[in-house]
């Protein structure tokens, strides 16, 4: 028998709306990116509840715990350190070139633009950019790569300043920021302010149908906040004199999307034919969130019983990846060093620390030839097949793959 659960949040953040449905609590979890340095290891955490939620009225998946605002920062992500990563951007950059930047002066602006790495790819591709992210340390990283940076959160009372400053943008882009944002509607305020008569919005996020339907639990965090529907999106534009267009399905991080919006337009077929395919998955349906929760609760129970039995045969384990979706993994399932012996990162900016809550330490890839583990557990599932290919030297002594996500399996 299922039990209900009162939702600990009333009203969505995207279409406002109050039929909300809690239906995973993941338990209480530190911030996702917030990796330790040794001396840390004796304080204790901060930790917030981790509790799951969807608005029935447009699908949006939800948590209600959002974090300091000065979180952000001091930020320890940054997407150079994926080789696909450069490959996306760079083909985006000519997307805007082709299809919406008719005079190299009209603006591309980037609202979480990390370490710049899609404006650097639009400034190649002859564009004018500007970054926007309250980031210290990684806007440092943007400008050492050429790019100008407005250092502080874009929202509605900064959006005019923007504007004033820098002019209007033919292009606002935000990838994988967008579902980091607790006040949506003041944010897309600030969009309405910058975004130019004829300019158009453009969201990268993973997306709520492959998130359930591949048990993707882990997608959310207190970073991410949200992770959206295409119902959910184009109600929030509604709001705003937004209209949504278009949107392309794309399988980076395990399946997103991008969605396009203007001040006016027809919209293409697409649009309507992914309405259609969200409510044919039931993704407006309390039942589907009960079936999901369901197999999340299968999938922990397998993938725990395999690592288990492997440390039980003397099998040495490491993780690859220290994503913060490996947080979500790490410290629901109960995964500490006990089991895993080190996550190894490219991110040198995790390297010498300590994953949040399980204390696992992460190291250099390096050090997967030096210590020889036997399986490596890929964190980062969403870049498998990437990490596999760069770890061909490990498989090819003998060493096996294990992938958490949809279904637990080993590849060796």
């Amino acid at each position: 028998m299922t039990t209900t659960l009162e939702p600990t949040m009333s009203t969505c953040r995207a279409c406002l709306a109050g039929d909300l449905f809690l239906y995973l609590p993941l338990g209480d979890h530190p911030p996702a990116n917030a990796f330790l340095k040794p001396e840390q290891l004796d304080i204790a955490e901060r930790t917030f509840p981790l509790d799951t939620h969807v608005c029935l009225n447009c699908g949006l998946i939800q948590v209600p715990d959002v974090l300091p605002p000065d979180f952000f920062e001091d930020y320890l992500y940054i997407p150079s350190a994926s080789d696909t990563m450069h490959r996306h951007f760079s083909a985006l950059a000519e997307r805007f070139r082709k299809d919406f930047i008719a005079d190299s002066g009209q603006l591309v602006v980037d609202i979480g633009c990390n370490d710049g790495l899609l404006l650097k790819a639009c400034q190649d591709a002859g564009l004018s950019t500007l970054g926007v992210d309250p980031s210290r340390n990684i806007a440092e990283l943007a400008r050492a790569r050429g790019i100008e940076v407005f250092n502080e959160y874009f929202t509605a009372e900064s959006a005019p300043r923007v504007r004033a400053q820098y002019g209007p943008a033919q292009v606002i882009v935000t990838t994988n920021t967008f579902n980091h944002i607790d006040n949506l509607h003041g944010f897309m305020q600030g969009v309405a302010t910058l975004l130019a008569d004829d300019g158009t919005f453009v969201i990268e996020v993973p997306q709520a149908l492959t998130c359930v339907a591949d048990n993707e639990f882990d997608t959310v965090y207190h970073e991410h906040l949200s992770v959206f529907s295409v119902t959910s999106v184009a109600a929030l534009g509604k709001f705003f004199g937004l209209e949504l267009v278009d949107l392309d399905e794309l399988p980076i991080h395990g399946g997103s999307m991008r969605l396009f919006l203007r001040r006016s337009g027809p919209a293409k077929p697409v649009v309507e034919q992914w309405l259609q395919r969200e409510r044919d998955a039931g993704l407006f349906a309390r039942e589907t969130y009960v079936r999901h929760a369901e197999r999340v609760e299968r999938i922990r129970t397998s993938l725990m019983k395999t690592l288990r039995d492997l440390k039980a045969q003397g099998k040495r384990l490491a993780g690859y990846g220290a994503p913060a979706k490996g947080s979500t993994l790490l410290n629901y399932y109960g995964i500490g060093p006990d089991l895993l012996d080190f996550l190894a990162d490219r991110n040198a900016l995790k390297q010498g620390r300590f994953a949040p809550g399980s204390h696992i330490p992460v190291v250099s890839p390096d050090e997967i030839a030096a210590r020889k583990p036997d399986f490596l557990l890929i964190l980062a599932w969403n870049f498998a097949d990437e990490i596999m290919a760069q770890q061909e030297a490990f498989r090819a002594a003998g060493g096996k793959f294990i992938i958490p996500i949809p279904e637990p399996r080993v590849i060796g």
